[in-house]
């Protein structure tokens, strides 16, 4: 039997796993995802966190030096993708938790990216970057055209995608990325990417 004839149940073995993958990453969120379902009536700020299904959307953006990037080169990494502003105040509070996974993994293949949805110039995005002191990877869409393309409904809004490009989780409003619930899922991802 030729290689291209094993290709589809190779492909069809590793679309299995992606899928184990994330309904796992969904048991282990579980305390967190009925939490977030049922917030408390006086938090009206609880962010929304959930398991979410399907392949994440390549799209192009540039880096804060203006060069062009595609999300497609970052593939075969786990990817937390954070949709921001310098102006949204949740956004600004998450940013510590998110350079904190950032240095605890990025070495073992997790990207953090922090996609800027303001329509400022790439300076000013830069200067915040700066200020907060973050070494996370950030790229610029002024022109919003990958938060529509992403569905967003407002900022933040953040998404963990596996190594293959599949959503896992979708947090929707601040969320403690940083928490022993989201480092589990995160090192289970990246567990499964090493494999």
């Amino acid at each position: 039997m030729s290689l291209r004839g094993r290709a589809p149940s190779r492909r069809a073995g590793a679309a299995s796993l992606v899928r184990a993958g994330a309904l796992a990453v969904a048991a282990l969120l579980a305390p967190a995802l009925a939490a977030a379902a049922a917030p408390d009536a006086s938090d009206v700020s609880a962010p929304t966190l959930h398991a979410h299904a399907g392949v994440a959307p390549d799209f192009a953006a540039r880096d804060l030096q203006g060069r062009p990037v595609r999300f497609a080169s970052l593939r075969g990494q786990v990817v937390l993708l954070n949709f921001w502003a310098t102006w949204c105040a949740p956004c600004r509070d998450e940013m510590p938790a998110m350079q904190r996974l950032h240095l605890a993994y990025h070495g073992r293949g997790l990207v953090v990216l922090a996609l800027s949805q303001d329509q400022a110039p790439a300076a000013v995005v830069a200067h915040f970057v700066e200020s907060m002191g973050l070494g996370l990877t950030v790229w610029h869409d002024p022109a919003r055209e990958v938060g529509r393309r992403y569905g967003i409904p407002g900022l933040p809004s953040s998404y963990l995608i596996t190594h293959d490009g599949e959503f896992a989780l979708r947090a929707l409003g601040a969320f403690d990325w940083d928490s022993p619930d989201a480092r589990g899922a995160i090192e289970l991802l990246l567990d499964e990417a090493g494999r």
